[in-house]
């Protein structure tokens, strides 16, 4: 279901590594009194189990080059939607999915390498600003296991996956799902393959993991 829609979200990971200069403040400007009371409490962190979809990318080692302390990577997809679902909660097998992937959303932590994955040679985002995934084939497992056909079109490529996830939590209208899958960035023509290109340190194979809530429309 929508966790195949993870899939597609590997097209980001053709990641550069470079990482985001913290803002510093400004060396004129002055230091405010301190007024005596309680400062407010700092806001809570994102729950880590939040619905999200993440690609993670890693480096090649390079001789004469020092090892990026960026690693890995992390592409985080901002929007996301199914459009279309089709499943009962207490029975899986045989539900159906559309998901879609609003490439021009990523974020990693940087403006620059962000503007970058947008462009060729990674994902051409100016004509190709959707992924799109249709899940469906959805057979149990065991227990809470599953597995599902995610046929994803991304940068002008379409590819067929079999994916696997957990179900989390369960509802009248809804499923709560959790997934990892692995997978090539080359295999949408993001990048360079480093086999041809020994000047290419973005490594080829990708994971994308994702926590998503999925309802019945």
């Amino acid at each position: 279901m929508k966790p195949i829609a993870l899939v597609l979200v590997s097209t980001m990971l053709a990641v550069t590594g470079c990482n985001k200069p913290a803002d510093t403040p400004d060396p004129g400007a002055a230091t405010p009194a301190s007024s005596g009371k309680t400062p407010a409490p700092k806001p809570a962190r994102p729950d880590a189990e939040a619905d999200r979809v993440e690609v993670f990318a890693r480096h090649l080692p390079a001789a004469g080059k020092a090892d990026l302390d960026s690693d890995p990577v992390v592409v985080h997809f901002d929007r996301f939607t199914v459009t279309k679902a089709s499943f009962d909660p207490e029975h899986l097998e045989g539900g159906t999915a559309t998901i879609e992937l609003d490439l021009t959303s990523i974020k990693t932590g940087s403006r620059e390498r962000d503007k970058d994955l947008q462009t060729p040679p990674f994902v051409d985002a100016a004509r190709f600003a959707t992924i799109t995934i249709d899940v469906a084939n959805v057979k149990k497992h065991a227990d809470t296991k599953y597995t599902a056909d995610a046929t994803v079109a991304c940068n002008g490529v379409t590819k067929t996956y079999s994916v696997a996830f957990d179900v989390l939590t369960t509802t009248a209208g809804a499923v709560r799902i959790k997934g990892e899958q692995a997978f090539s960035r080359l295999d949408f023509a993001i990048g360079f393959d480093p086999a041809k290109d020994p000047t290419e340190r973005i490594a080829a194979p990708l994971t994308i993991q994702w926590v998503l809530t999925l309802k019945k429309s």
